[in-house]
């Protein structure tokens, strides 16, 4: 299900996608970007299934400039969401980078990440300062 934080003009925000079927993650990751002071929008997505969707009607509106994507979520999960965003890239307007984040601290999950293109980096929750200066290189 898709959630739309206050009314704010898109057009001079930029637009980060929140994809974790944890709302906790959500609050925190909006209240993260809040204590950064950034300029940004969070839209969340409680699947990748909705995320997906969204992504494929994006003519209606701007690409975001960042995904963070969860590996482990019920039905398609952060691998399969990838499989699913390489269909649509070849559509897209622009690159859009993806920040895998993840409660596993399991090495094979680290190695297929680097054999990603389209993951940028990968972090581990809980979210600290350190993991949102990784966040900041990719907005």
């Amino acid at each position: 299900m898709k959630q739309f934080d206050n009314k704010i003009d898109m057009a001079k925000h930029k637009v980060v996608y929140v994809i974790d079927d944890d709302e906790i993650f959500h609050f925190i990751v909006k209240k993260m970007f809040g204590l950064q002071g950034w300029d940004v929008r969070v839209n969340s997505f409680l699947s990748a299934e909705d995320a997906i969707e969204d992504l494929n009607d994006f003519a209606a509106r701007r690409l975001p400039c960042l995904i963070i994507l969860d590996m482990n979520m019920q039905r398609m999960n952060g691998w399969d969401f990838i499989e699913a965003f390489r269909e649509l890239k070849t559509r897209l307007t622009t690159d859009v980078p993806i920040i895998m984040c993840s409660s596993s601290m399991n090495i094979q999950d680290m190695e297929k990440v680097k054999r990603t293109p389209e993951l940028m980096a990968y972090i581990t929750k809980p979210l600290d300062k350190h993991k949102m200066k990784v966040i900041e290189e990719y907005l």
